[in-house]
């Protein structure tokens, strides 16, 4: 029997499947599922596949068909919700992924963590990754959809709520950085104590920019190339992105890991020397949050996303991602120890900001 005081918090992400979008999800019930210990509040989760998902306090409903196809997913957001809403009867609906469904609650959130709306799709993307293209001029649209109906808007940075305020004509667009959730660690991974480990956890993605690490090897002196190993994180017929890097730069540099679990991720972490970061589109950029709280050195593109996600850091040089000379340069300096990291400064007024979970869920549930 529920007590009268009791609240419903629906939180919806239903496509997260995989990469950093799933994390975002599984830290979010992660902490969730702590937070409502000894209080009156009852959370539903709308997952992709509840097997992934072992936190307790939580109810699962799965929605297995929502990757099938760009139309389930709308379905499911614009129908199929509103019914599942009255069902439910949700005090807050909260929205992990970026669009604002049709729902009856009392209050509404959404979080906005896709990039592509400020991208500039190259070819490359439309050749290899269509759906880049497609999303860039999309996603501006379907962010718009009910986006006035929130009671916030959150998102991972402060560049992007600036362009949220101008592009959509809103002022409550609240910054939530994501908070690094370390994964309790027993494995431990071995690579060769000879060689010199960077690390790219990726999915391999038209805008990730491995041609960038690609050429920046092939401008490299032999023997500094013998001491070099670089892990990625996808094998085989993962993308057509990945099966061209595979094909087309056969490098002896690169060791393909195939698609790792979050533990051996924070394995690979704690192993590698330093952390390779060329991409050309992230909300965020977790990895670049992870290897700074293991304290490892960082490549990173010189990208606005880069600068904010890293924050103040001494060790971490950036590189122009378009320019595989300039990382071929830090790789250099880096092998032979004789790098000088540029290091970074935190520059935005964070006195609004969110800066963990719980902080997001006092504000969802403020009354």
């Amino acid at each position: 029997m529920h007590s009268l005081s009791q609240k419903t918090i629906v939180i919806s992400g239903i496509n997260m499947k995989d990469g950093g979008i799933f994390t975002i999800m599984d830290n979010c019930l992660q902490k969730i599922s702590q937070y409502i210990q000894n209080k009156d509040i009852k959370v539903i989760a709308l997952v992709h596949d509840k097997s992934k998902f072992e936190y307790p306090n939580i109810e699962y409903l799965e929605f297995p068909e929502a990757k099938k196809s760009w139309f389930k997913r709308l379905y499911f957001e614009y129908f199929y919700f509103k019914k599942l809403a009255k069902k439910l009867n949700p005090d807050i609906w909260f929205s992990l992924h970026d669009v604002s469904p049709n729902v009856i609650a009392k209050k509404r959130f959404v979080y906005c963590h896709h990039p592509t709306v400020f991208y500039k799709a190259t070819f490359n993307d439309w050749k290899f990754d269509y759906k880049v293209g497609v999303f860039s001029i999309l996603y501006k649209y379907l962010f718009q959809i009910n986006i006035k109906k929130n009671e916030a808007v959150f998102v991972q940075q402060h560049w992007i709520k600036k362009e949220f305020e101008k592009l959509y004509n809103i002022n409550n667009v609240r910054v939530c950085q994501p908070e690094f959730v370390a994964v309790s660690n027993s494995k431990k991974i071995k690579l060769d104590a000879s060689k010199i480990h960077f690390f790219y956890p990726l999915i391999a993605r038209s805008f990730k920019n491995i041609e960038c690490i690609a050429e920046a090897l092939q401008l490299l002196p032999d023997t500094l190339k013998n001491q070099i190993q670089v892990h990625l994180t996808f094998g085989k017929n993962d993308s057509k992105y990945g099966d061209y890097i595979l094909n087309h730069y056969s490098l002896p540099q690169f060791v393909f890991t195939e698609k790792l679990t979050r533990n051996e991720v924070f394995s690979y972490y704690e192993a590698m020397d330093c952390l390779l970061f060329p991409s050309k589109l992230e909300t965020w950029g977790l990895p670049l949050s992870e290897a700074k709280g293991f304290n490892k050195p960082i490549l990173a593109a010189d990208l606005p996303y880069a600068k904010e996600t890293i924050g103040d850091y001494e060790k971490v040089s950036f590189f122009d991602a378009n320019n595989p000379k300039e990382l071929a340069r830090l790789i250099t300096d880096f092998v032979a120890k004789t790098i000088q990291y540029q290091g970074n400064k935190y520059t935005f007024d964070t006195s609004n900001q969110l800066n963990d979970w719980n902080a997001i869920f006092d504000f969802i549930l403020k009354e």
